[in-house]
């Protein structure tokens, strides 16, 4: 695969790519050979994800894992640079606009959150966000894992859509509570995800946890999952009220995540119309912002990306407590 922004060794110059200069010397680099995250960050290899493979060699020393390494590689030049890149991105296939965005906020100091888009082989369209949990190490693990496998998706079986999101997220759940259970300091790791194939003006959905999916139809804004909370589960044995789960603590308690090794993914289809808006948030956004400031925003704004700006302006002015993200895909009547 032809890499399409700028790896790894070809900033830092290296020369341990294959055929590079220094592989005599040095050795190949795992990171420019390793197919598991081909395309990536669009890179090739594993070239805008290095941070995520045991044993590159960086300023003349064998690096470990991203656990072991994780301090050093954000102080990285690159690091920092495909950070900033990735940071929003907009994009049109066929009929339909997209633009994602995502900040650290004001007050963590590292940005948990991932957001992906990619079109597939048959031109439909991939959108996922994944908030990570677990601690600064272990949620940006998890959450950069489960976006490297969504990366790695070329098709999906028409007519088996949601059986296979959510057969990927069950998937995607093992190898991250598998990661877990052999690094120590990768324990209780795990993420969200809210994950959308958009096909033939339908959206199928996984979602896992606490980011949301919902959709913006003439006006009216609609949340369409539910979020795996504890307080959900109380709600529904019985042990607490409806009006008792706006202020219970058990809201930030996450009943599921991918990663916690038997996460029970729930999925759905709905049929989009001309100019219907889905809009993917972490809860960094949504537990910021009134759903009715939300819905405001989102039908006042002309495009996408000032949609997305003014929601993001308005988490950061709420406090900032947490990474945001969001992704906005729009349908419309072209193609």
């Amino acid at each position: 695969m032809k890499s399409k922004k700028q790896n790894c060794w070809e900033y830092m110059r290296c020369g341990r790519q294959p055929e590079g200069h220094n592989v005599k010397k040095l050795g190949l680099c795992p990171a420019a050979i390793d197919p598991t995250f081909n395309g990536f960050n669009r890179g090739s290899h594993a070239g805008r994800i290095c941070w995520l493979v045991a044993g590159t060699f960086c300023h003349e020393k064998v690096q470990g894992t991203f656990a072991e390494k994780q301090s050093s590689c954000k102080h990285c030049e690159f690091y920092q640079k495909v950070h900033a890149e990735e940071g929003a991105m907009i994009q049109s296939t066929g009929n339909i606009n997209i633009f994602a965005a995502t900040h650290i906020g004001r007050v963590r100091k590292a940005n948990e959150d991932r957001f992906l888009i990619k079109k597939l082989k048959d031109d439909s369209v991939l959108l996922a966000v994944a908030d990570g949990v677990g601690g600064e190490i272990g949620g940006d693990y998890a959450a950069e894992t489960v976006r490297g496998r969504l990366a790695g998706i070329e098709q999906v079986t028409q007519g088996a859509e949601q059986q296979e999101l959510a057969a990927l997220a069950q998937e995607v759940d093992l190898a991250v509570r598998n990661e877990a259970d052999a690094d120590p300091d990768l324990g209780g790791m795990g993420t969200t995800l809210i994950c959308v194939l958009l096909r033939d003006g339908f959206a199928f959905w996984v979602h896992v946890g606490d980011s949301r999916l919902y959709v913006l139809q003439e006006k009216q804004l609609r949340q369409i999952t539910e979020d795996q909370t504890f307080a959900r589960f109380l709600l529904e044995e019985g042990e607490i009220t409806a009006e008792q789960v706006a202020t219970h603590y058990s809201r930030h308690v996450l009943d599921q995540c991918v990663g916690c090794g038997d996460c029970e993914p729930e999925t759905g289809r709905m049929k989009l119309e001309d100019q219907d808006l889905l809009v993917l948030t972490s809860d960094g956004l949504h537990k910021s912002i009134a759903a009715e400031t939300m819905a405001s925003m989102l039908t006042t704004a002309s495009d996408l990306e000032t949609k997305a700006g003014s929601l993001v302006q308005a988490a950061l002015d709420a406090g900032g407590k947490d990474n945001i993200t969001i992704v906005i895909a729009e349908k419309n009547a072209a193609g």
